[in-house]
């Protein structure tokens, strides 16, 4: 049972596919974030784990919407995970590190302190 609940459900057949994420696209069909085409800097390459996959796909589906902390645990780590912020706080700076031009002023992985977190597209 925890397992089926861990494995992504398919999201509505109007959510986007792709998002622009500061200098990267982030595909969420084919799985992968690649630099955008007008960037000109070379860019690092970009690996997410699945986890990560799955707190961003979270945020792709609700974009400019606060999520809560218990949404977030709930839709990523399943029913009884509520409590575990830190799970929520340690995968949300990975992806900043990864996504973020500057992690320490995030522009599209933002905190609403006492709310929740909010996603951000755009470049």
């Amino acid at each position: 049972m925890r397992a089926a609940l861990r494995r992504p459900c398919l999201g509505p057949a109007d959510s986007p596919t792709a998002v622009a994420c500061g200098s990267y696209t982030v595909d969420m069909d084919r799985v992968t974030v690649q630099p955008r085409d007008d960037v000109t800097e070379p860019l690092p390459a970009v690996h997410l784990i699945p986890t990560e996959w799955r707190l961003l796909r979270q945020f792709v589906r609700h974009p400019d919407q606060v999520l809560t902390h218990t949404e977030l645990l709930t839709a990523v780590w399943g029913p009884g995970h509520e409590a575990h912020d830190e799970y929520l706080r340690v995968y949300l700076n990975s992806l900043r590190r990864k996504l973020e031009p500057d992690p320490a002023r995030p522009r599209h992985l933002i905190t609403e302190p006492g709310l929740g977190h909010r996603f951000e597209p755009g470049p």
